[in-house]
């Protein structure tokens, strides 16, 4: 028995990499298989209110050219542009791809297989081994960061691939011992850093990884001053250039502002260990694949001492650190935002020299996992084509909110206030409305945030930090100033006179 079993695994190591090339063919296959049968027939559409961001905000850019928020809450909006609190970046990127390709239900899931499929070629172009490449592209392949993500509006397959440029910049910049040659990978990951701050700001602890990949003191210095400069310049970004948050623990950073820094930093503390604890009580297992990652990648680097290793496990330290400190610890929430370790992890690990039973071992968990969790992939393309399908048979409202680009007037911004939770589709309601007038100016529409049975009075709370211009609402109320310009059989539209 025993010597059956050695025979086994012996024929296994020698044939390892056609195994794993075997392994992510299949996985592919699979992927492009359920891409084809899912939006083949444009059957396709957003299900989640925050894909509605992403998607509205482009719609806004491709039609007026701004980067005024499509929506916000209660008129927070950015204090210069008027921006939501993703700031500029994906109001431009997927608002210019819509003005080229058009407003097709579908783009999105494409740009993302796109991405995804880029991505996986990039693996192969990393400074790194073919057996590892090999491994670390059939690991990504079948973790939820590359997976689910595609088949939805989320951004997250953009930024899988985003991650995967910098992987490859870090590896030269930790790879090239003398100045002059190591110098332009340097700038190279630098620049993409700040420019991957315009989407996602959490991108400047990626920073932190030059000061870890230092092969000296001074130089360790000099990049962790580059890095607290950066990290001031993004503090002030977000002051100026994204909406106040909503959601999650970052209203704290206003202190920061203040520099009433010992509330700042208790709130921080206390937010971290609360936070920290009920994320590891979740019984998420994707959390616990995070973790896990994390852990053995703490646990190869005290054994080897590697200066990449400690760069990829001390980046994701500080930045699942911040998003505990300061944003929500929702399992859904941090995975999103903290998909783009995933792939910095996985290759710390696969270019280690540790034992390759370990490594293999980290491949049959993801595979594990994702065979476990693969429920959950066609549950969220059945939502996504049922969602279409409930927004095909609603012609008459889809008309009715159509006309309201013949009330809504005017060459100047506009803003309506209005209550999604008043409509069947709650917040994807917005991905139907107009984002512009006839003459080209962008609409927003603000919300307050409540649900329908809340009363008037409180739904259409003024709050005077924007001029609002029209009231949009499911049934008649009357306000002293505001003037019905127009209705149907689903919603009522009125006209601010004297705000």
């Amino acid at each position: 028995m025993m010597n059956s079993v050695k025979s086994t695994v012996d024929v296994v190591k020698t044939h390892r990499l056609l195994l794993l090339k075997l392994l992510l063919a299949i996985q592919v296959g699979f992927l492009g298989y359920l891409l084809f049968s899912s939006i083949r027939d444009g059957h396709y559409f957003l299900a989640h209110e925050d894909e509605a961001i992403n998607y509205c905000s482009a719609k806004v850019f491709s039609e007026t050219g701004s980067v005024r928020a499509e929506g916000c809450i209660a008129e927070e909006v950015s204090r210069i542009g008027q921006m939501n609190w993703y700031g500029p970046g994906y109001a431009v990127f997927y608002g210019s791809l819509l003005s080229i390709f058009g407003d097709i239900p579908t783009l999105f899931i494409k740009l993302h297989a796109a991405s995804a499929l880029l991505s996986l070629m990039l693996i192969f172009a990393l400074p790194i081994s073919g057996e590892q490449k090999l491994l670390m592209a059939t690991i990504t392949t079948f973790t939820q960061t590359f997976t689910a993500y595609i088949f939805t509006y989320f951004p997250e397959s953009f930024h899988f691939l985003v991650a995967i440029v910098l992987i490859f910049f870090l590896l030269k910049v930790h790879q090239e011992t003398e100045k002059r040659r190591q110098r332009p990978w340097e700038i190279c990951f630098v620049l993409l850093v700040l420019v991957a701050i315009l989407f996602r700001v959490t991108y400047v602890f990626w920073l932190a990884a030059l000061i870890l990949v230092s092969e000296s003191r001074s130089k360790a210095w000099k990049r962790a001053v580059l890095f607290l400069a950066v990290l001031a310049v993004t503090l002030l970004y977000m002051k100026l250039f994204t909406a106040p948050p909503y959601a999650g623990e970052m209203q704290k950073i206003d202190q920061l502002y203040e520099f009433n820094l010992w509330q700042f930093l208790w709130k921080t503390i206390k937010a971290l260990l609360r936070n920290t604890f009920f994320l590891v009580t979740s019984g998420a297992s994707g959390v616990y694949f995070l973790i896990g990652l994390l852990i053995t990648s703490a646990f190869c680097w005290w054994k080897t001492r590697d200066r990449f290793l400690l760069a990829s496990t001390g980046v994701s330290l500080v930045l699942l650190a911040a998003l505990m400190a300061y944003y929500s610890p929702g399992p859904w929430y941090f995975l999103k935002q903290s998909a783009i370790l995933v792939p910095l992890l996985v290759v710390g690990l696969v270019r280690a020299e540790i034992s390759g039973k370990l490594k293999y071992g980290v491949l049959m968990v993801t595979v594990g996992w994702f065979l476990a969790s693969e429920k959950n992939l066609t549950v969220s393309i059945a939502e996504h084509r049922a969602a279409s399908d409930k927004f095909q048979a609603s012609d008459d409202f889809r008309l009715a909110l159509n006309q309201l680009k013949d009330f809504i007037s005017g060459s100047k911004p506009i803003t309506v206030l209005w209550c999604y939770d008043e409509y069947d589709f709650g917040g994807t309601t917005e991905a139907l409305l107009p984002f512009s007038t006839r003459d080209g100016a962008p609409i927003l529409y603000t919300s307050n945030v409540l649900s329908a049975d809340s009363a008037s009075e409180v739904k259409f709370t003024l709050h005077g930090k924007l001029k609002i211009d029209y009231l949009l609402s499911r049934q008649p109320v009357s306000f002293e100033y505001a003037k019905e310009i127009h209705q149907t059989t689903y919603y009522h539209l009125y006209k601010v006179e004297n705000e």
